[in-house]
């Protein structure tokens, strides 16, 4: 089924002209141009010991970019974070996924192989992403943002 011409506008406005090409290095000094709009997920591991953290972005490429930049000031940089929902991994590390690029949800099942403090699968953009929350919270979560950025984008 199409979508009705004002949706596909707003997709459309949505995708393309909200945010400009954006830049960044990535850990091995590589200066890339991006469509932010692209990016799915954002996770923090932490490098080497008395290192810090790397951010890993998934989503521009077949593997994760890592750069310096927190995920935090970076989704705030490129203004992105409206369309983000902050989930937990099972080992603590925190996540961030793009709401419009999760496809579905689920409990853990018996057949899933991983830690026993993941709660839910979250499968977005082909891949799955177990995390400590719960489908509920997540489905909630998600669902306020995207009443958020419907209601702003329904007053300009």
């Amino acid at each position: 089924a199409a979508l009705p011409g004002g949706a596909a506008q707003d997709l459309n406005r949505l995708e393309l002209g909200i945010h400009d090409l954006a830049e960044m290095k990535t850990l091995s000094g590589v200066t890339l141009v991006f469509d932010p709009t692209k990016i799915i997920m954002l996770y923090v591991l932490p490098r080497s010991p008395g290192r810090g953290l790397v951010t890993h972005i998934v989503g521009l490429a077949g593997g994760a970019q890592e750069i310096d930049e927190p995920a935090e000031s970076f989704l705030e940089r490129l203004h992105l974070k409206p369309y983000f929902v902050a989930l937990t991994l099972p080992d603590g590390a925190p996540v961030s996924v793009k709401a419009s690029a999760v496809s579905f949800l689920r409990a853990i099942e018996p057949w899933d192989h991983t830690r026993s403090e993941a709660k839910s699968t979250v499968n977005a953009g082909s891949r799955p992403i177990f995390v400590k929350e719960e489908v509920a919270t997540i489905r909630d979560a998600i669902n306020a943002l995207r009443r958020q950025n419907r209601d702003e984008t329904g007053r300009k």
